[in-house]
């Protein structure tokens, strides 16, 4: 808010997690709409899911584009999905080299162990290859089959995703580069991001307005 009243764009792009609209009883969206509304913006806002955008993940989050003017307010449409029916299946940015690294899958101690807690794993960790990926977070690196994280099972074996998969999943080029840090610091990286594809539909619908 405080750039908006100093810069005074033409538009602006807010993005949140979908608990933003439940936050606070409900009562938190609405004031950082008022916020906005404050600044001089008139206000849209969409709850959309990125695997509708050619993206092959099921990362739902809240969309806020506010408007100087609004002839720019009324003409803004959110684009359209184009693959609500025809997803981006996980399989197709797997990493087949990881299927025979050791270092990404987990130990039969930790297997286990997990088997030990519970008959099965459960909250939808491991992934169907055939659909798009569950929302992949910042922790990846610290993933454990006590967490809700997705995970794979390759030859009835449970792995976790390398940060090259991960950076397909959120729609990075292969050739993207994260510099040299660490693998922890990639996995937080990219789980913070916003999938590229998937803002560059939202960046389109406003260029169209230019």
């Amino acid at each position: 808010v405080k750039i908006l009243k100093a810069k005074k764009p033409r538009f602006f792009i807010a993005e949140n997690v979908k608990g933003i609209l439940s936050a606070n009883n409900k009562k938190a969206f609405p004031m950082i709409i008022e916020q906005f509304e404050a600044a001089g913006y008139l206000i849209k806002y969409q709850l959309l899911n990125t695997s509708d955008y050619g993206v092959p993940q099921k990362r739902e989050r809240v969309i806020i584009v506010g408007f100087r003017y609004k002839k720019d307010y009324k003409k803004f449409e959110f684009p359209l999905p184009i693959t609500h029916n025809e997803k981006v299946a996980l399989k197709s940015v797997i990493d087949e080299n990881a299927n025979k690294e050791e270092k990404w899958y987990f130990s039969d101690k930790a297997v286990k162990g997990m088997l030990l807690v519970q008959s099965k794993m459960n909250k939808g960790r491991v992934q169907n290859l055939n659909e798009p990926c569950n929302t992949i977070s910042s922790h990846l690196s610290k993933v454990s089959l006590n967490s809700t994280d997705p995970v794979l099972l390759i030859n009835n074996r449970y792995r976790r995703f390398t940060p090259l998969e991960c950076s397909r999943i959120q729609s990075f080029p292969n050739d993207f580069i994260f510099s040299s840090v660490s693998e922890g610091k990639q996995y937080k990286a990219i789980g913070n991001a916003v999938p590229p594809v998937f803002m560059w539909h939202i960046a389109n619908s406003l260029q169209k307005l230019l």
